[in-house]
């Protein structure tokens, strides 16, 4: 058996290469950690009679460190819950969820209980198939750097479904034929979670306020969670619903909103890594063959449920034809809330409840191995992600060449002759960094419903459009000021009175060179409008300036380096 640290080591060492390689095959890095995982876990040894990297005794020793960085994936989770951005989003989100969520419930329900002939059974799959995991989620949006209404709308969503599951399932356990439920029990695991989440979310908030250093609050965030963790399990209530309500407070109750949540980006992704490598070691690949017509049923009923229960919840709420066609497939990951459910009740309900927790974990092998590819999928298909930051993925140098890049910076540093000169990499242009997701106002939109869109938008400016769709100008926050100093004019005015030309238009196939002579002359301008080249009244998309600046920097140092 391996030290324990050798082994993590070595599974690191093995995650990043699983990674990039997933990289370069076009899917997620969270596949290429969870391969890591399964290939040095147990269960795969067992099958081929081979030991492990990490042992099944190694495993559950680390599971405390599983729990703490779940803890901080759901505090992350419940930091997307600020009232402004639910307010963003509209009533609309509340809608999609219901509909997401009562037609998977409902399928699932329904076609299992055709099969089992058991309300119970049917009941607890039911609630496991609401669960979404979190962290694939989660680690997916970060690592394209996934930025639009899909991706502000997914977030919530995941933290509405396990939320619900984790009441609807403490609720059924008092329906157990052993259970020893009472109504003040139930009040007990309910309550105290949410009270302690709450009660540590606020002292949060508050102290971050007295903390200059990033680093110092980076250590409040950690001391946040581990305590919340720490406590639900000693209280014997659920550790997700605490640290969820704690995320909730935190960044509702501090001044700085989202700057907590950013510190802590910073420091997790190491952590999120050891994360999926103990999910994938979790993963019991026999269980495949146990699954049996309910399994099977349970997946194919999941499957439709999330997609067409987000379809129709989107038609429902009005949202935009990118989130009817995208928001079912990015929801269908399912993992640690899932087994965790599973575990308690095959431990509460022996016979049926270990029956559910074969089922649930055959399923999820099935949903996490699928479930992080189609969330990229469709966050790349809703026009989210750029083009630069899924080439960014892939390495910039092969092996060899950074070898020799090495012994070149070596020789550099002992002050030895340098010769030769590695070659240019390949430009750039707009269309890389482009984000094609963005919506325009029509040019007969009322101004009050133009200000709640201005204030609303990422955008520092509006395209607004005629009903040919067709860009007919953009509206700034200078463009309103006259409009709102006249109160007789607001309730005439509409989009297409106030837009202005677009002084600045970019074409996808411009160079960085080009936008930033362009950010020259317009300075004042943070995103910039691009077109489509040979129809000037065709938007296509935006680009943000800060990102044409940075690669724009980024290319010259490569120059300057090679």
């Amino acid at each position: 058996m391996l030290p324990v640290l050798l082994s993590l080591g070595i599974l690191y060492l093995l995650a990043l290469g699983a990674g990039r390689i997933s990289a370069s095959l076009g899917i997620p890095r969270v596949t290429g950690y969870l391969a890591v995982g399964v290939a040095a876990g147990p269960s795969v040894g067992g099958v081929l009679g081979l030991p492990g990297v990490i042992t099944t005794g190694q495993f559950h020793a680390l599971i405390p460190v599983h729990d703490m960085i779940l803890g901080l994936i759901v505090f992350t989770i419940g930091g997307s819950f600020s009232l402004k951005a639910v307010r963003k989003i509209g009533s609309g989100l509340f809608v999609v969820s219901a509909f997401e969520i009562g037609l998977t419930a409902l399928l699932v329900g329904a076609g299992t209980y055709l099969l089992s002939r058991s309300v119970l059974v049917a009941g607890f799959l039911a609630v496991m198939s609401v669960t979404t995991a979190p962290a694939a989620t989660q680690m997916v949006i970060r690592e394209c750097q996934s930025e639009g209404p899909l991706t502000d709308t997914i977030l919530p969503l995941i933290g509405i479904n396990n939320l619900l599951a984790i009441v609807v399932f403490i609720l059924l356990g008092n329906l157990l034929p052993d259970a020893a439920g009472s109504v003040s029990k139930t009040v007990y695991q309910l309550a105290v979670p949410v009270g302690l989440g709450i009660g540590i979310g606020v002292l949060t908030a508050v102290m971050d306020q007295r903390l200059t250093r990033q680093v110092d609050r980076q250590i409040l965030v950690l001391a946040a969670v581990f305590i919340s963790v720490g406590l639900a399990g000693f209280l014997e209530v659920s550790a997700m619903l605490a640290t969820l309500f704690a995320g909730v407070a935190t960044v509702n109750a501090s001044p700085f909103r989202d700057r907590t949540i950013k510190d802590l980006s910073v420091v997790d992704y190491p952590l999120y890594v050891l994360f999926f490598i103990m999910a994938g070691a979790e993963l019991h690949l026999e269980s495949l063959v146990y699954m049996g017509w309910i399994g099977a049923a349970y997946v194919v009923l999941r499957s439709g449920g999330k997609y067409f229960g987000c379809t129709l919840g989107a038609f429902a709420a009005g949202a935009s034809h990118v989130q009817k066609r995208w928001l079912g497939p990015a929801m269908l990951a399912q993992a640690g809330l899932a087994i965790g459910l599973a575990g308690t009740l095959a431990r509460s309900w022996p016979g049926p409840g270990q029956s559910i927790q074969t089922v649930v974990l055959a399923a999820v092998v099935v949903f996490e191995v699928a479930g992080p590819f189609l969330t990229r999928w469709s966050l790349v298909n809703a026009g989210e992600v750029t083009v630069l930051n899924l080439m960014a993925l892939r390495s910039p140098v092969g092996f060899t060449e950074g070898l020799g890049l090495a012994v070149h910076q070596v020789k550099d540093a002992f002050g030895i002759a340098l010769s030769g000169a590695a070659g240019q990499r390949a430009g750039i242009c707009v269309s890389h960094i482009m984000r094609r997701n963005v919506e325009p106002i029509p040019n007969d939109t009322p101004f009050d419903e133009v200000l709640k869109a201005l204030g609303h938008s990422r955008y520092d400016q509006l395209p607004v459009v005629n009903r040919q769709n067709e860009l007919v100008g953009v509206i700034k926050y200078t463009d309103i000021a006259d409009t709102l100093f006249e109160p007789g004019l607001r309730h005439i005015v509409v989009a297409g009175d106030i837009a202005t030309r677009v002084p600045l238009k970019l074409t996808p196939d411009d160079s960085i060179e080009t936008a930033m002579a362009a950010l020259k002359k317009h300075s004042g301008n943070t995103w910039l409008v691009v077109v489509d080249k040979n129809d000037p009244k065709k938007l296509l998309g935006m680009v943000r300036h800060n990102e044409v600046l940075s690669t724009h920097l980024y290319q010259d140092a490569e120059s300057n380096r090679r």
